[in-house]
């Protein structure tokens, strides 16, 4: 790869996450009626699945758990995976653009020898599964406590 290809893919990819994010904050004004409390229920699972993923993270420094197993966690995808699981709870429709935008920044993580597969499919997956589950017990405890309609 010429080093000015590798200039261009390495900003795409420091782009990425940051881009997410972005997307991530707006998603809930992105469309109409802009319901308050759909809105800060999506943020509250995001935030904690993003929690989640830093937290996991100082696991794995302390423990070294990836390590354990010859893998390395990868940040970058844990978080991309959550913000994606994240957002496609809330625009069901978002689904499959997210997925595979974030397939090709997998894809370019491992052409950039960022990761291997495993350590982004490993990280991600724990990452994505934390947020479904962050999501559905958040979106669920809200439904159980809301007044019952007269």
């Amino acid at each position: 790869m010429s080093p000015i290809a590798s200039t261009i893919l390495d900003a795409v990819a420091d782009s990425f996450d940051p881009l997410l994010t972005i997307l991530a904050l707006a998603c809930p004004f992105l469309s109409k009626p802009r319901a308050l409390r759909p809105a800060l229920l999506y943020y509250l699972s995001a935030g904690a699945a993003i929690g989640f993923v830093y937290l996991m993270r100082a696991i794995d420094a302390r423990q070294q758990i990836w390590t354990s197993f010859g893998l390395d966690f990868s940040t970058h995808s844990a978080f991309a995976a959550s913000l994606v699981v994240s957002m496609g709870a809330f625009r069901r429709s978002w689904i499959a653009p997210l997925a595979l935008a974030t397939a090709l920044y997998f894809s370019l993580e491992s052409i950039m020898r960022y990761h291997g597969l495993l350590d982004i499919l490993s990280s991600a997956a724990v990452a994505g599964l934390a947020a479904s589950m962050l999501h559905r017990a958040i979106v669920h405890s809200s439904l159980s406590h809301r007044e019952p309609t007269r």
